[in-house]
């Protein structure tokens, strides 16, 4: 009898096409790629359902990941009388938490999302971590100025590392955005360029590197849940903070202050990490890191406006600059994206797969 389309001639399909799903054509690489390789190709729905986004849905999402990244030193200046180590405690301890509810919630067991998360994503928590520590390290042991000077070195290093091991080109446009986006940052912290101890240095050199791992090692592993490697960092980081303190002053602290550690990490990482794990899986490693920068410009103004530090006319003209380049290449990215839009969304991927079919019904 009849069976449907390709069966006009009345015999049954092939037994092993039942059940599979219909092939799809390979859309066109992704602009800026080069060698073919599975990093170079936008990702495919499975089964129907789009599991992309386009390039500039992605960047905005790492924009407003990088503007809640900017409320944290706010949680910082709030403390009465935790230190360093406390602080990094509480506040990892509570975006581990956050982030593993988040999993729950969306219906997925936390245990199985890491073990299947694959190795990349365990060695990117374990970076995103050594961020953690580095960051708040560095601050107590160098001038902020300085550490901001460094972190904006994170786009270069991440555009190598791209390079290297992904095999991604930086477009003129990224490259044109991070040279005026440092000479922003330059001037921001032109006038408070002391350094520090050695180990200060030595953290704020560490911590770029990290940062553009991170970013590298995210993009390159296969999309499973964003929320991995914060939980992975989390946890990896509280046992540690948790064990010098314990070790030291202990972990008893005024209410306030277990209070700015939750909402810097529950509140401002533990939700916000998992938007930019997923949202950077579409946009180059560099041109991540450049709209981070909004993190860093934002923060000055955050603090301004409580607890009242008034930042010097330096620190508002070189952040205008550098906010000027990300919202440049924003733009840009969104009226290229629109003049090349087609069938296929033109946002980035460099997973192997987004989901295999089994993902589907979690």
């Amino acid at each position: 009898m009849p069976t449907g389309s390709g069966a006009g001639n009345g015999r049954l399909p092939a037994l092993e096409t039942i059940g599979k799903l219909p092939e799809v054509p390979d859309p066109p690489p992704a602009e800026g790629c080069q060698g073919g390789g599975e990093s170079c190709w936008p990702a495919r729905s499975v089964g129907g359902v789009d599991r992309t986004l386009t390039r500039f849905q992605g960047s905005m999402l790492v924009l407003v990941a990088g503007a809640t990244f900017s409320f944290g030193p706010l949680t910082f200046r709030a403390l009465l009388e935790a230190d360093a180590w406390q602080y990094l405690f509480y506040r990892s301890f509570s975006a581990a938490v956050v982030a593993t509810l988040t999993i729950m919630i969306l219906g997925r067991n936390p245990i199985r999302s890491i073990v299947q998360a694959g190795p990349r994503q365990a060695v990117a928590g374990l970076a995103l971590g050594s961020c953690f520590v580095l960051f708040i390290l560095s601050l107590s042991r160098a001038t902020a100025a300085f550490v901001l000077l460094l972190q904006c070195t994170s786009p270069f290093v991440a555009a190598i590392l791209a390079r290297v091991f992904l095999r991604e080109r930086v477009g003129r446009d990224t490259a044109t955005a991070m040279l005026v986006s440092s000479i922003g940052v330059v001037i921001m912290v032109g006038g408070g360029l002391d350094g520090g101890d050695r180990l200060g240095i030595l953290f704020s050199l560490l911590l770029p590197v990290c940062l553009g791992g991170y970013t590298v090692l995210i993009r390159s592993s296969p999309a499973r849940d964003p929320g991995v490697p914060t939980v992975i960092a989390g946890f990896m980081v509280a046992i540690v903070a948790g064990l010098v303190s314990l070790g030291g002053p202990g972990l008893d602290l005024p209410i306030r202050d277990v209070a700015m550690g939750f909402i810097g990490g529950g509140l401002l990482i533990g939700l916000g990490t998992p938007v930019f794990n997923y949202a950077h899986r579409f946009v180059p490693p560099a041109e991540t890191s450049l709209l981070l920068i909004s993190e860093i410009v934002l923060a000055p103004l955050w603090l301004w406006a409580w607890p009242g530090e008034v930042p010097a006319a330096s620190t508002l003209v070189g952040g205008g600059v550098a906010l000027f380049a990300v919202v440049w290449l924003t733009v840009r990215t969104a009226l290229r994206e629109g003049s090349t839009r087609g069938r296929w969304s033109h946002g980035l991927h460099a997973g192997a797969v987004v989901a295999e079919p089994d993902h589907l019904d979690r």
